[in-house]
């Protein structure tokens, strides 16, 4: 029996369930499944990705920029430190900024001014060319060699030249002979600086070259209305030595409007009165005397428009001026249209070269 036993087959000595059931061979063991992946937590998840990294297949984590970042020794533009509206600008450049400025003018002057023992200043075709410069040592304070002042341009002076210009750090006539010219030296502080108005106080001397010498000293005033308009007057008091006779005194009280039809297109429309000669107005008062010194009136139009270069800025004009439209005498006044001057010029503003509290 134990040899019938050994005889059966190994399959016969496996067993599944009971003892007369055949054993099952073993199975090999199930490869567990693998746990579905967690959803990230919130508080680690990364950004979603920019529109330029969804873009950008060969590498998703560049980012294009649309502008080159700052450097950090990039100069200030001009326009955002001074302003780039022409009539919401102050009466003096902000401090470490110089100004280059340049204007041609050409015109006729076919009348000569009244109360003078003798005509003074050019006439016939008059062209003159002058370049100025100027620069801003501290806060409030400018000091340049220009016939040009923010507030004061075009001057309402009649003496020396009409208006014709002649003055400048490099100056000279064109006709009706060539010259060259003065010098103005000025010095401006800004005693006031307020949103809607602006006051200074102007010294102007004039080294002469070509005429005589010659002060004025001024108190210009800037209203400006929201930021976009702005009115210039003021007064100034001259002193101009006369060679053939006693010193000139006048009174010039300038009045400009201007307006900024957009950042960069202005307008300005230019008069004021000019009181010539005030020690003769008091001698033919109390004489009594017909031909007394004549008062002018100017009138003048001009169109601007400043333009941005890098980080410096330009205004670039023309104007139209009559500088003594209307005059008047203590007995007798008069329209002259006949003399008339056209002015073109530029002006470039540098960056803010320097800072800091000394000069």
């Amino acid at each position: 029996m134990s040899l019938a036993f050994l005889a059966q087959p190994a399959a016969a000595l496996a067993q599944s369930g009971s003892w007369g059931e055949p054993i099952a061979s073993p199975s090999k063991p199930a490869i567990p499944d693998e746990p579905e992946p967690a959803e990230p937590n919130p508080d680690w998840a990364d950004a979603p990705p920019t529109e330029s990294e969804q873009r950008s297949a060969t590498n998703p984590d560049w980012v294009e920029e649309t502008e080159a970042p700052l450097v950090g020794n990039m100069k200030d533009r001009a326009s955002e430190i001074y302003g780039i509206r022409y009539a919401n600008r102050k009466l003096t450049m902000p401090r470490g900024m110089m100004r280059g400025t340049f204007d041609t003018v050409v015109g006729r002057r076919t009348e000569d001014a009244q109360g003078m023992g003798q005509p003074f200043g050019p006439t016939g075709t008059i062209s003159t060319m002058n370049f100025g410069v100027a620069i801003s040592l501290a806060k409030g304070f400018e000091l340049g060699f220009s016939r040009y002042r923010m507030g004061s341009f075009p001057g309402v002076s009649v003496f020396p030249t009409f208006g014709f210009g002649g003055e400048g750090l490099i100056t000279f006539s064109m006709s009706p002979e060539a010259k060259f010219g003065d010098i103005p030296v000025y010095a401006r502080f800004e005693a006031l600086s307020r949103e809607h108005v602006k006051l200074a106080f102007d010294a102007v001397f004039r080294i002469p070259s070509r005429t005589e010498f010659g002060f004025l000293g001024g108190i210009p005033l800037r209203f400006i209305i929201q930021e976009q308009f702005s009115f210039d007057t003021g007064f100034e008091f001259t002193v101009d030595t006369n060679p053939a006779g006693p010193s000139v005194w006048s009174l010039n009280i300038p009045f400009t409007f201007i307006a900024n039809a957009t950042d960069q297109l202005f307008i300005k429309v230019h008069s004021g009165m000019n009181l010539f000669d005030l020690s003769q107005t008091i001698r033919t008062m109390t004489s009594g005397l017909v031909n007394g010194p004549f008062y002018f009136i100017p009138l003048g139009l001009a169109v601007g428009y400043t333009v941005e270069a890098r980080s410096t800025m330009m205004d670039v004009f023309a104007s139209f001026r009559f500088p003594g439209f209307y005059g008047f005498t203590t007995r007798e006044s008069r329209l002259n249209a006949e003399t008339w001057q056209v002015t073109i010029g530029l002006n470039i503003y540098s960056p803010v070269l320097f800072k800091g509290r000394a000069l």
